[in-house]
C-alpha cells in the first residue's frame, strides 16, 4: 500500500509589498501555530513519511522545515522542486512520485492551493471542497508501486485543518 500526504503550506504574510515577490512570501506567526498542530496530529497517530518533498517557496520550504522537526526527518533530505510552485497536473505529479518515489511507502508533498487542492481531488474517491492554509489529507492508495496509482483510486485516511483543533 501507498500513502501520499497532500500538505498546503502554512498561513503567510499577504503581498502587500510590491518589492516582494509572492515567492519570497514567509509564514506568520499563526503558520507556525498552525503547522505545529498539523505535524503534531501526524506524529501522534503515528503517520511518519519516509520522504519529504516541497515547494521551492519560501512558505513552503519553512512549513515543511516545521512538519520535519516535529515528526523527526532529517532537513538535508528533504526535495524541493520548482515546478510545485510552477504548477502542475495531476499526471505530471503522479510521473514525478514514481520517479522519486520507488523506494518509498509513504511521501508528503508540501504546495499551494489551487494546485494542491486539485491534486487532492483528482486522486480521492470521496468528495473534498475546503483546503485552508495547513489543511493536510492523507490517502492511501492499494497499489505496490507509485506507478501503479491512478486518478480517483485513492482512500482519505484523515482530512484535517488547524481550525478542528482550535477552541
Amino acid at each position: 500500500m501507498k500513502k501520499l500526504i497532500l500538505a498546503r503550506h502554512a498561513k503567510t504574510e499577504q503581498l502587500y509589498d510590491f518589492d516582494k515577490s509572492d515567492f519570497d512570501r514567509k509564514l506568520l506567526p499563526r503558520g507556525y501555530k498552525d503547522s505545529e498542530i498539523i505535524a503534531e496530529q501526524l506524529k501522534n497517530k503515528g503517520i511518519r513519511p519516509e520522504l519529504f518533498i516541497t515547494s521551492k517557496a519560501k512558505r513552503a520550504q519553512q512549513t515543511t522545515k516545521l512538519f520535519a522537526e516535529y515528526l523527526e526527518y532529517p532537513e538535508d533530505k528533504i526535495l524541493k522542486e520548482q515546478f510545485i510552485y510552477d504548477g502542475y497536473t495531476t499526471t505530471q505529479m503522479l510521473s514525478y512520485l514514481a520517479s522519486v518515489g520507488e523506494d518509498y511507502d509513504t511521501i508528503i508533498v508540501f504546495g499551494h492551493n489551487p494546485d494542491i487542492a486539485s491534486l487532492t481531488v483528482n486522486l480521492i474517491t470521496e468528495e473534498l471542497w475546503h483546503f485552508p492554509t495547513s489543511c493536510t489529507t492523507v490517502i492511501n492508495f492499494a497499489a505496490d508501486t507509485w506507478k501503479e496509482i491512478e486518478a480517483r483510486s485513492g482512500k482519505v485516511e484523515l482530512y484535517i485543518y488547524p481550525k478542528m483543533f482550535k477552541d
